[in-house]
């Protein structure tokens, strides 16, 4: 048994487990902590994700995740720490291994016309590839801040009693913080929440690795109600029912 702090990659989390289960998104975070150290007594919980914005007019998501994060920290468990998200237009090449059907989402009509376009656009160019202006979503501060915080609690002491770290990610950019976590006499456990296999630099910096099945997330939901500290109701998105 020992005295252990949480930290929780939220967007790696979300696009790792539960991006294609919506009807896993309402997560009980205190639930799923229990489940993967049962026998530890858990201190903090240290959620971090970033604000998303409207990808299109009438796109709900970021209700949704505003009922989400509101829910969270109705638990005083659980500390969301806040990061953001910067958009910008830039050109990129077009991937022209693909057919060309399979470059447009959806796939532009007529298709002969889009087809003579393209080979029009091929004829006139100077240089070896198409750009297309895109717009880019980059979240940035959330894998700082988890770092930050990670290396913070060891040292200093939010938590000075914390023997254990559990970090919920695989994103290969933690593999500083967790060295140097660990190189205070801090344990790591990894929690990949990701199919694919878990990054071998996070892996080589971790104390040990907690296998992460995605069917246990059924049971660690929260209630379709969650009342908050002022005492308002707050009610899972229908789309996530």
């Amino acid at each position: 048994m020992a005295d252990t702090v949480v930290y929780i990659d939220g967007l790696n989390f979300y696009y790792g487990a539960v991006a294609k289960r919506p009807d896993w998104k309402w997560v009980d975070f205190e639930a799923l902590a229990r489940i993967l150290v049962p026998l530890d007594d858990i201190l903090l919980i240290r959620y971090f994700t970033a604000i998303i914005r409207p990808r299109f007019a009438g796109d709900r998501s970021p209700e949704r995740q505003n009922a989400y994060i509101r829910a969270v920290r109705s638990n005083p468990l659980i500390q969301v720490e806040l990061g953001h998200f910067r958009s910008d237009d830039k050109f990129r090449p077009l991937a022209q291994r693909h057919p060309l059907h399979h470059l447009f989402v959806p796939t532009l009509r007529p298709r002969w016309l889009m087809s003579a376009v393209w080979k029009d656009n091929h004829r006139r160019r100077a240089e070896g590839v198409t750009l297309a202006r895109v717009t880019i979503n980059e979240e940035k501060g959330s894998d700082v801040n988890l770092g930050a915080w990670l290396l913070h609690d060891a040292l200093a002491g939010a938590t000075p009693r914390a023997q254990k770290a559990i970090v919920v990610t695989n994103d290969s950019d933690l593999a500083t913080p967790l060295r140097l976590t660990r190189s205070h006499g801090v344990e790591i456990g990894l929690v990949n929440p990701h199919q694919q296999p878990t990054n071998r630099r996070l892996k080589a910096e971790a104390t040990f690795e907690i296998p992460f099945r995605p069917g246990v997330l059924a049971k660690c939901q929260l209630p379709d109600t969650v009342r908050d500290g002022r005492n308002r109701d707050i009610h899972r998105p229908r789309e996530w029912r």
